[in-house]
C-alpha cells in the first residue's frame, strides 16, 4: 500500500487512554443544517470504532468549506455532530478554539463513551500554510496521529503533514482502501484495462492523461477536453468549448499512446446545440458533420455503443470526468448510459470499476448507477493527483 505505516501497526502498541488524532473529511453537503450525503462519514467509522476498542482517546480534525482563516460559524462543524453521533452510536465532545488552548488534560478527562471533535481546522490562519508553530501547539496534545482523509492528502496542511512530522503517525482504513483499489485499477494483471477521462480542459487533467496513456490498454476521451483531440486531427467543432492552446499537447499525447501501446478513443458522434439555455433544441450529428454555429455538448448513441462494446472485452475501468454537460437535460444521456453499462458489468463481476473526481461522482450519483461500481473515491484533486503518479504530501509523510 505504497509502503505507508498503516493502522494494524498502531493497534499493536498499548493505545489505552492514549490521545490519538484522527484527520478525517467531514467535508460534506449540508443544507439547512441537515447533512445530504454521509458517505464520508460512513467510510471513517471502522477506524474510529478500531481505536476506541483499544482504550484510546478519539480527537477528530477536519476542514469543512472555505472560511478562509477565519473564524466564520457559517462553516462551523457543529453542524455534522447529530450525523456523527448517530453514525458512531456515541456522544460527540466538540471543542471550540481547539487549535489555540493546551487542552490535554481537558482531552484526558473526557468520557471513553465520547469522541472528541475540534473545531474546522480551517478557522486557523495556519492551517493551510502548514505553519510550524501551530502544528507543534496541536501535536503536544495527542501520542499519535491517523490520517483517514485521502480526499486532502494532496494538501500540505497542519492537519495533513504538520501534526505527522511531530507524532508517530499512520494511515487509516479509508485511506488505505482508497489507495489500493485506485492501484488495482492501474495495475498490471490479467484482461485490459480501460481509462474513461472527461471533464472540460486537457490543461487540468494534463498529467492524468500521460500516465494513463502508460497504465492503460484504451483510454476513451469524453467531455469537452475530447473536442480540443478532434480539433487536433483536424475536425471542425463548431462553436464548442475547446482549448486551442493545448493543440499541440494533444497531439503529443496521441504520439506517446501510440508509442505505449495504448488506444486512443474519440466520439464518434455527439449531441449538439446552438446554446446551452434549458429546454433547448438539439441534433445527434456524426463529428465530421459538426454545423458551424454548434456546440458539442455530449457524446452520441453511436459512441455509447461503442463504448459499450469495449466494456465487454474489458477486466477493469477507470473513471474520471462526466462525458458531457451532464447537468443540463439530455446531455446526461452519454455519462449515465455508460454508467449503467458500467453496473451492470461490475454486478455481473464482469469488471472492476473505479471511479473518482468531484464531478464524476456528481455525475454518478443523479445517474444512481454509482452503488453498483467496485468503489467509487469520494476524493476530487487527491483522486487527481495520484491517477498522475503524482506524491502526495500527506502519504509522503506516512511511508515508512
Amino acid at each position: 500500500m505504497l509502503n505507508l505505516r498503516n493502522l494494524d501497526q498502531l493497534l499493536k502498541k498499548n493505545l489505552k487512554d492514549k490521545i490519538v488524532f484522527i484527520r478525517v473529511d467531514l467535508n460534506v453537503p449540508i443544507k439547512d443544517d441537515v447533512v445530504l450525503d454521509d458517505t464520508r462519514i460512513e467510510r471513517i467509522i471502522p477506524t474510529i470504532n478500531e481505536l476506541l476498542d483499544k482504550g484510546s482517546k478519539i480527537c477528530l480534525l477536519s476542514h469543512f468549506g472555505r472560511p478562509d482563516g477565519t473564524n466564520n460559524k457559517e462553516f462551523s462543524l457543529s453542524k455534522v455532530i447529530t450525523s456523527l453521533e448517530e453514525h458512531l452510536k456515541k456522544d460527540i465532545l466538540f471543542i471550540e478554539n481547539s487549535f489555540e488552548d493546551n487542552i490535554k488534560n481537558k482531552i484526558q478527562s473526557s468520557s471513553v463513551d465520547k469522541v472528541i471533535l475540534y473545531e474546522n481546522t480551517r478557522f486557523h490562519d495556519g492551517e493551510e500554510k502548514n505553519d510550524t508553530d501551530l502544528a507543534m501547539k496541536v501535536a503536544q496534545n495527542g501520542d499519535y496521529f491517523v490520517n483517514d482523509a485521502f480526499s486532502v492528502s494532496h494538501r500540505s496542511h497542519v492537519s495533513t503533514v504538520g501534526i505527522a512530522e511531530y507524532l508517530p503517525s499512520f494511515s487509516g482504513r479509508y485511506l488505505e482502501k482508497e489507495i489500493l483499489m485506485i492501484n488495482k485499477s492501474l495495475s498490471t494483471g490479467s484482461g485490459e484495462r480501460l481509462g474513461i477521462i472527461g471533464g472540460s480542459k486537457i490543461s487540468t487533467k494534463l498529467k492524468v492523461l500521460e500516465n494513463l496513456t502508460e497504465n492503460v490498454d484504451k483510454l476513451f476521451i469524453g467531455g469537452g477536453m475530447a473536442n480540443t483531440f478532434l480539433l487536433a486531427l483536424g475536425y471542425k467543432i463548431g462553436k464548442s468549448l475547446c482549448e486551442r492552446s493545448m493543440i499541440n499537447t494533444a497531439n503529443n499525447i496521441l504520439l506517446n499512446a501510440n508509442k505505449n501501446n495504448c488506444e486512443i478513443i474519440l466520439p464518434v458522434d455527439a449531441l449538439v446545440a446552438k446554446d446551452m439555455e434549458k429546454g433547448t433544441s438539439f441534433n445527434e450529428t456524426s463529428v465530421d458533420q459538426i454545423p458551424p454555429d454548434a456546440l458539442i455538448l455530449d457524446i452520441g448513441s453511436k459512441t455509447i455503443s461503442k463504448i459499450s462494446g469495449i466494456l465487454k472485452e474489458m477486466s477493469t475501468v477507470v473513471w474520471c470526468g462526466p462525458l458531457g454537460l451532464f447537468e443540463l437535460n439530455p446531455f446526461q444521456k452519454g455519462t449515465v448510459s455508460v454508467a449503467k453499462e458500467i453496473s451492470i458489468l461490475t454486478k455481473n463481476k464482469k469488471i472492476i470499476s473505479v471511479a473518482g473526481g468531484g464531478d464524476t461522482v456528481a455525475a454518478l450519483s443523479q445517474s444512481n448507477y454509482n452503488k453498483d461500481f467496485t468503489y467509487i473515491s469520494t476524493a476530487g484533486g487527491a483522486f487527481l493527483e495520484l491517477l498522475a503518479g503524482e506524491k502526495l504530501p500527506g502519504l509522503e509523510v506516512l511511508r515508512k
